[in-house]
């Protein structure tokens, strides 16, 4: 089934596609960072506290981060003209210090009609008054060669899976899949994700020899011994800095309390054995036994391909998934639509998703379970 993305550059692609002299465009390959915006004509300055935006523009494609999340779209220019897709976005619950700057951001790129380029300037004029002003070559953004599609570069930025972990010599079971996301903000990169029960965070800073993990804080869940043994034997492993080798997929990190293989791609197998999911659409019905709250779309919930999908009620989303025994396990982040629905309360769908719930099929029904939140569904 094709992406909501592909379908929506597609569809872009129509009306407004780029001549190949764009292509020799500084607005392309080059590694942006927002340094002022302005909102209803009024000029906003980052806070010094706050991860500055970021926007780098390759073939069609537009990534960066929010200030606190990764985001992804397609575009299309031509002459000064340039529109993009709707912004994918990462779910991450962002500090306060941030202030209100993501959304700002978010709000803006949605409306961006033409651009400029002077200098090491970028500007992206956004509706009739607003615009979004980057610096290029602020970010702290690694840089390597541009490989083939499909590969990475030699970078951090984006997602990363632990295939392997070995310590005193010895490979460490990994009964639950342990991934990490990594942001570009100005100082290096913000890193979350789970390491096989606890959600973790903390800041990296990378060079093309070596990575810098400063302390990771993460949450207090207890889980199962498997699962407890792997999580702290990883966090050991990951602190400090520790000698890195990249490859096209692939990153090694080696240290004092052991070697850690990342990859692009989830591992295949855990050890613990996998229910079976049949391919089916379900419809949110309930939520902890009520029904489920008014929203502008219903909240549906897609398992097809390892693939889970649908609508949390306004936006839609996807990620990859695999069953660990009974428990849904997400192996990608959650991308999102950003759509706004104003005054719409909804129901803790993606929340629910990204912390490993329970999966219970009986007949037409399943039930997702994590912490104190049921959600029912049925086809």
């Amino acid at each position: 089934m094709p992406s909501l993305l592909a379908l929506a550059a597609a569809a872009l692609t129509v009306s407004l596609s780029a001549p190949a002299s764009a292509q020799a465009s500084p607005l392309l390959g080059t590694n942006w960072t927002l340094t002022q915006l302005t909102e209803q004509g009024k000029i906003v300055m980052p806070g010094q506290a706050a991860p500055r935006p970021t926007l780098r523009l390759e073939g069609t494609a537009a990534a960066g981060s929010t200030s606190c999340n990764t985001y992804r779209a397609n575009f299309a220019t031509r002459g000064d003209v340039l529109r993009f897709t709707s912004l994918a976005t990462t779910r991450r619950a962002c500090p306060d210090r941030i202030d209100g700057l993501e959304q700002r951001f978010v709000n803006l790129m949605r409306g961006v009609s033409r651009f400029s380029v002077q200098g090491n300037a970028l500007t992206l004029f956004s509706g009739k008054v607003d615009r979004l002003v980057f610096t290029s070559g602020t970010a702290t953004l690694p840089t390597g060669p541009v490989v083939e599609q499909g590969q990475y570069m030699n970078t951090l930025e984006g997602n990363w899976f632990v295939t392997r972990l070995v310590v005193g010599g010895r490979q460490v079971a990994l009964p639950a899949q342990a991934s990490f996301n990594f942001a570009a903000v100005p100082t290096g990169f913000a890193v979350s994700g789970t390491a096989g029960c606890n959600r973790a965070t903390g800041r990296v800073t990378s060079s093309a020899t070596s990575v810098t993990f400063g302390p990771l804080a993460t949450t207090r869940m207890m889980c199962d011994a498997p699962r407890m043994a792997q999580e702290t034997a990883l966090l050991k492993a990951l602190s400090g800095t520790l000698a890195a080798k990249f490859g096209s997929s692939t990153l090694v990190l080696n240290g004092p309390a052991g070697t850690v293989t990342l990859s692009r791609t989830a591992a295949r197998g855990t050890g613990v054995p996998q229910q079976s999911v049949p391919a089916a659409a379900y419809t949110l019905v309930q939520v902890n036994g009520q029904a489920a709250p008014a929203t502008p779309k219903p909240v549906t919930l897609t398992l097809e391909g390892g693939r889970v999908g649908g609508s949390d009620g306004c936006n839609s989303y996807g990620a990859s998934y695999r069953m660990e025994g009974n428990q849904l396990v997400l192996t990608s982040t959650v991308m999102s639509t950003m759509m706004a629905c104003m005054d719409v309360e909804g129901a803790p769908l993606l929340s629910v998703l990204e912390d490993r719930p329970t999966l219970t099929l009986q007949g037409q029904t399943l039930t997702l379970k994590a912490g104190d939140t049921t959600l029912l569904f049925r086809r």
